[in-house]
């Protein structure tokens, strides 16, 4: 997503000519490493009035309880439900749901809003640590800033023991339990449940788009949003115009939503949808990359009840010459959620894979693939394959959590990934890819172009 542009590209010279050939080489190297020598195809075409680029990730998600949970997890590699219920012993003994304010995989708090009218007010305080390896239980600790009566439940997710912690009135401590919550013998650190919604299942994702015209004259593009809803591919919006007059810029902080405002998605697609936004330019000077942009941040708020607390998210930077291959892509991943450092974090990554024939031109065209990860210590193999079949035109296919879904050891925390097309032909549609790297405490989240390794466009 970058718009400057390497003027080479690493590949792995051996088994790209032939997917056969490398499926087969799934027990050996790939091979030694050479560059790609610049392509034409790249350079910007003189005297063109138009070009298309693309948002290869818009995501769209709307929480059931409108981003106010009253359940706060932690703890995801064994996760805990914590909820909470205060009395107002001030105010005729009101009571009111505790909403959850998640702040790391570990620990977080509640406000009272239905007590207090103000959602963003720290009231009580909640950690969970795995305490296994000392005592072979987790460890609850908890602590308020109020003088509320209430009851602070925490269930086990994993055996569905469940434990209420009561203070009453006045200025009393808080607390610790460090024995009521023994680990489940078929618990074992897994992949982290943030990586599965890429960003946090406990607030709204939303896509902000900005389409520029960076020239003197006058232009006008046209966007269209190809999408999946509950894992199912469902097409593409109508093409959507968008005037653009001299150095003007359309923004929308929602596009998803705008579209479903516009008539163009229907209600469900707003609540939860994912896909690439595909924008293209007319009536510019040329066909030179700068003089129509889009910037693309797929977000959300850290609270949903607390706007001022900011936004996380990944942001894209896109032009035309974003890469694509009929043959194969190559990126780079990581994974130490088994066992996060203070260098590292707690990294997960999420592959992404689109076929670019949105159009259908000169017949639409789906497209067979399969994921391998190469262990970039010894060049081979590690894990199992992915299939990806049957990605229809214009799909973007997501692989959460790549390296749980492909077995990979967890001594393993960085791999090579190749997506090889196992049904190329001469007129076979184009794929592009991307990988998200994100630390499931902070969500703090990086998006990466896969590069293409053959067949490139």
């Amino acid at each position: 997503m970058k718009l400057a542009r390497p003027a080479f590209l690493v590949i792995a010279a051996a088994g790209l000519a032939s997917i056969a050939a490398a499926a087969d080489s799934h027990t050996d190297s790939r091979g030694g490493v050479a560059r790609l020598t610049p392509r034409v195809s790249a350079q910007p075409k003189a005297g063109a009035s138009s070009y298309s680029v693309e948002v290869p990730y818009v995501q769209s998600y709307q929480p059931p309880d409108g981003g106010q949970s009253g359940t706060l997890v932690l703890n995801s590699a064994h996760p805990f439900n914590i909820t909470l219920q205060a009395t107002d012993q001030h105010n005729n003994n009101t009571t009111g749901a505790g909403v959850a304010l998640p702040q790391t995989d570990t620990f977080g708090y509640f406000s009272l809003p239905t007590l207090t009218q103000n959602p963003s007010n720290p009231e009580v305080f909640v950690k969970i640590l795995d305490g296994t390896a000392l005592n072979g239980n987790y460890w609850v600790f908890y602590g308020h800033l109020t003088d509320l009566i209430y009851d602070l439940t925490v269930t086990d997710v994993t055996t569905q023991v469940s434990k209420t912690y009561h203070k009453d009135a006045g200025n009393e401590p808080g607390g610790f339990d460090t024995g009521s919550f023994p680990a489940s013998p078929a618990s074992s650190p897994s992949s982290s449940r943030k990586a599965a919604k890429v960003i946090s299942p406990d607030a709204f994702l939303r896509t902000s788009v900005d389409i520029s015209n960076n020239t003197g004259s006058v232009a006008n593009a046209v966007m269209q949003y190809c999408y999946s809803t509950a894992g199912a591919f469902q097409g593409c919006t109508p093409q959507r115009p968008v005037a653009l007059p001299a150095f003007s810029n359309f923004h929308q902080d929602d596009l998803v939503g705008y579209l479903g405002s516009l008539g163009d998605l229907p209600q469900a697609a707003v609540q939860d949808s994912i896909g690439t936004l595909l924008v293209t330019f007319n009536n510019l000077p040329s066909g030179v990359g700068w003089e129509g942009t889009v910037a693309a941040n797929v977000y959300n708020r850290v609270s949903e009840v607390d706007p001022l607390r900011g936004t996380v998210g990944c942001g894209e930077q896109v032009s035309y010459f974003f890469e694509s291959a009929t043959v194969s892509l190559v990126g780079t991943a990581r994974w130490t959620v088994p066992a996060p450092s203070a260098q590292a974090g707690s990294i997960a990554s999420t592959l992404g894979v689109r076929n670019t024939d949105a159009s259908g031109s000169p017949a639409p065209a789906t497209v067979d693939a399969v994921v391998t990860l190469y262990d970039p210590t010894s060049g081979l193999p590690v894990g199992n394959q992915i299939p990806l079949s049957g990605i229809a035109p214009g799909e973007l296919r997501l692989v959460n959590d790549l390296f749980s879904a492909a077995g990979v050891p967890t001594n393993v925390t960085t791999a090579i990934v190749f997506v090889d097309v196992t049904n190329p032909t001469q007129t076979s549609p184009t794929i592009e890819g991307f990988i998200i790297d994100q630390d499931t405490d902070s969500l703090d989240t990086r998006f990466h172009e896969m590069k293409c390794a053959g067949g490139c466009f």
